[in-house]
């Protein structure tokens, strides 16, 4: 982004660039062969009133060795200040030789002799044949025209036979300095033809509307007599008739060999070549006057400069605004660089990483969610241990036939073990009888069918707890990335610290989970009430399955399942009297009673344990009637609604108090399966009581021992891992700490790059200024 008046000059070999610079600068440069263009020079010219000439030389480091743009660029004096022509050209080669050999010192250059220069250059295998870098000319006279031009090498002929990588180096250059707001000012030798100009062509590929290009036609005098077909295409393209310009061209003629070494003045230069355009045709026939001659050259590059500048500077203050805006969004976006001590540093890293680990192990409303995550995996596990139920059918199985002795209904929906039936009931029994009186179940055989149906416990409880564990380690995976992603080497460190803690808590957590697990295997309780009341349950479910007295009178023995999922909903509430709200009558408490409730009392007789039952011989499973669907086929659903609660009805005038539809199981005739019923009401009822400590003491063992374990452990074990409290603390932390090289590589680049866009800022403002 050029901000200066400034033109840039490029051109083929032996296109007569050098002699348009010298002509331009009223220097000389060097021409011979190995000392020709090799870097950029860049001329900047200025007037003075007084009578005094100066030239300063300076070297202008923007790149490294490899090519790649230096953090600050630098310019350097070079030598001391010039105030003879003559000496410039030596001087200039000196510049050169430094450019191309940055690994030797410039005053070893500058002291060296001039033969060591005109007879044996500065060449080893460490020279570069070109450089990016820049020699930079300051040139004060009252000759001077405000002006400044940057000479670039060659851009085909000299690197014909050089390196690709060398040929591409020195296009990348042309190209780059062309590129932008510059007055592009191409040589083109008459003694060519114009279509093989390729620096012409890379001027119209940067400046395709031709709005900074002019052309400069060199060594007319070359084009001999007898060339007339030559010159009449020349004049052509002067006068806009051939491949036109929008600023057109200009022809000079510069010194030859011999007039450069009778050392010409710039005066007796300029006079020779107006004598030339003025005495030789075609160009004396020209009505394009203005178009020939060095001096009308350089008079249109400073008007056009001028206007260019003019044109193109409020939208490079705003091209320049726009990449210093977006460079600060790009710096803001990468993570400020540590201030203070390192340790100090770190601990707030460690702090801030552990606070936001709290927040979604103790409130849920961070990241992942993750106490929702988990209340969600020991729900999955309380169906799990659900679903493991005993399956006790109340039927008889036959082997011979392959079905039962009534419709095989399943008793509990949410079981999915294999079926169990009254027959595998009674053999499991046999089986285990030893010693036991007569009419008295085995107690292992109840352990057996309890640790059966706890068989699958162990492994659900594992898939839970790996579930849990996932959770928590996306949770601690993602902070860590989020927290520690700008330092690399500390981010490893914390992930496997971090990794030892969660290993350490889970096998802690096992530790305590297994032998709960182990201990649930041995019946026993506390809540034997709760225990009795579910086995009461069970066996009236049972009984009035096997009856069929729950399809036939729609009389739930059990609570509905809920249908949303929650099989905490499935428990049922007490549906038979317990001694704390079955009051059985006195003797003096039996009201009187006539008609029908009369005659339903005297077909029950109390039971001195409160039960209560019909008095009705031993029948068969298939005979047994039940008093109140006797005439089930003959009566409506309302008729037998109102036979129910004429039945409640009596027993409350009775006295009996607390009992319910849900009762009337119990008053079924005795079973030849009765001990078999009533072991699986057992069984079933502890089931109901084992399953109820698993489902709450499993979570809560998993969320205290390790999810809140972890939460609570992690800050003071990452601070001793990593030694904080240590005398080398600060010496280790800035080795944890140091970032991405791609980030500081990155923060590097943008913050010289912003520097730079401030310079260009306010050298546009002061340049609109000054114009």
């Amino acid at each position: 982004m050029q901000c200066s008046k400034r033109t840039t000059v490029i051109g083929n070999q032996s296109a007569g660039k050098s002699s348009v610079v010298e002509a331009i600068s009223g220097i000389t440069v060097p021409r011979d062969a190995g000392t020709c263009t090799r870097c950029p020079m860049e001329c900047r010219l200025a007037y003075t009133a007084t009578e005094k000439w100066s030239c300063s030389i300076y070297i202008r480091r923007e790149y490294d060795a490899s090519g790649n743009v230096l953090d600050k660029v630098t310019e350097t004096t070079f030598g001391a200040v010039i105030t003879k022509k003559e000496d410039v050209e030596l001087a200039l080669r000196r510049a050169q030789v430094t450019v191309l050999n940055p690994h030797l010192d410039p005053l070893t250059i500058l002291n060296a002799s001039v033969e060591e220069f005109t007879q044996s250059p500065f060449v080893s295998k460490r020279t570069s044949p070109f450089s990016r870098d820049t020699i930079c000319i300051e040139l004060e006279g009252p000759e001077l025209t405000d002006l400044s031009f940057v000479d670039l090498p060659v851009v085909r002929g000299l690197i014909q036979n050089a390196e690709p990588e060398t040929i591409k180096l020195v296009e990348e250059m042309v190209v780059s300095h062309i590129r932008g707001n510059c007055l592009i000012l191409v040589a083109l030798p008459m003694t060519d033809d114009i279509e093989n100009q390729k620096a012409l062509r890379l001027a119209r590929q940067e400046d395709p509307d031709g709005m900074r290009t002019i052309g400069v036609m060199t060594k007319p005098d070359m084009l001999t007599s007898g060339s007339t077909k030559a010159r009449e295409i020349w004049l052509d393209v002067i006068e806009g008739r051939r491949h036109p310009l929008v600023h057109g061209y200009y022809c000079t003629r510069q010194p030859d060999d011999v007039e450069r070494a009778d050392n010409i003045t710039p005066e007796t230069a300029r006079a020779a070549e107006a004598k030339f355009f003025s005495s030789t045709t075609p160009w004396s026939t020209s009505k394009h006057k203005n178009r020939f001659g060095t001096n009308h050259l350089i008079s249109s590059l400073s008007k056009l400069l001028v206007g260019i500048i003019n044109d193109t500077l409020p939208r490079i203050m705003a091209e320049a605004a726009s990449k210093l805006e977006h460079c600060n969004q790009e710096l803001a976006a990468l993570p400020r660089e540590i201030e203070g001590d390192p340790a100090n540093y770190m601990l707030k890293l460690l702090t801030s990483f552990c606070d936001d680990i709290h927040r979604p192990v103790h409130n849920g409303l961070d990241v992942n969610q993750l106490v929702h995550l988990n209340t969600e995996t020991f729900k999955e596990l309380k169906i799990a241990i659900r679903k493991s139920a005993p399956l006790f059918i109340p039927e008889v199985f036959h082997n011979d036939t392959g079905t039962s002795s009534a419709s095989s209904v399943k008793v509990d929906k949410l079981a999915e073990g294999p079926p169990f039936y009254l027959n595998d009931m009674l053999k499991h029994i046999q089986s285990s009888i030893t010693r036991e009186l007569p009419n008295n179940v085995p107690f292992s055989a109840k352990v057996d069918l309890i640790t059966k149906f706890q068989a699958s416990w162990e492994s659900a409880v594992e898939i839970c707890f790996a579930a849990v564990r996932k959770y928590v380690q996306d949770m601690l995976e993602h902070q860590i990335r989020h927290t520690f992603h700008r330092y690399e080497h500390l981010e490893g460190h914390v992930r496997i610290f971090v990794s030892e803690i969660v290993q350490r808590h889970f096998e802690t957590c096992n530790t305590i989970i297994g032998p709960v697990l182990q201990a649930e295997a041995t019946p026993l309780t506390q809540n034997t009430h709760y225990l009795a009341d579910s086995t009461a349950k069970w066996s009236s479910t049972y009984k009035a399955k096997r009856s069929g007295t729950d399809e036939q009178n729609g009389l739930p023995p059990f609570k509905k399942q809920r249908t949303n999922g929650d099989i905490s909903a499935s428990a049922p509430k007490t549906a038979f009297p317990s001694t704390d709200t079955f009051i059985p009558p006195s003797n003096n408490s039996i009201p009187s009673t006539s008609g029908s409730a009369t005659s339903f009392v005297n077909s029950v007789s109390g039971d001195p344990s409160g039960a209560f039952f019909f008095r009705v011989p031993p029948q068969q499973p298939s005979e047994v009637l039940n008093p109140f669907t006797a005439t089930s086929n003959k009566t409506s659903a309302d008729e037998q609604k109102r036979h129910i609660n004429n039945a409640l009805a009596a027993l409350a005038a009775l006295g009996y108090r607390g009992i319910t539809e849900a009762d009337f199981g119990k008053m079924i005739p005795p079973d030849e399966y009765e001990t078999e019923i009533q072991v699986m009401a057992e069984i079933r009822g502890y089931f109901q009581i084992t399953y109820r400590r698993v489902i709450d003491t499993i979570p809560s063992l998993i969320d205290l021992l390790f999810v809140r374990a972890i939460a609570d452990d992690m800050q003071p074990s990452l601070i001793t891992q990593f030694s904080l409290g240590t005398v080398d603390a600060k010496e280790r932390c800035a080795m944890y700490l140091a970032e991405n090289p791609m980030v500081v590589v990155k923060r590097k680049e943008l913050t010289v790059r912003k520097e730079r866009l401030e310079e260009v800022k306010h050298a546009l403002h002061a340049f609109g200024l000054s114009t």
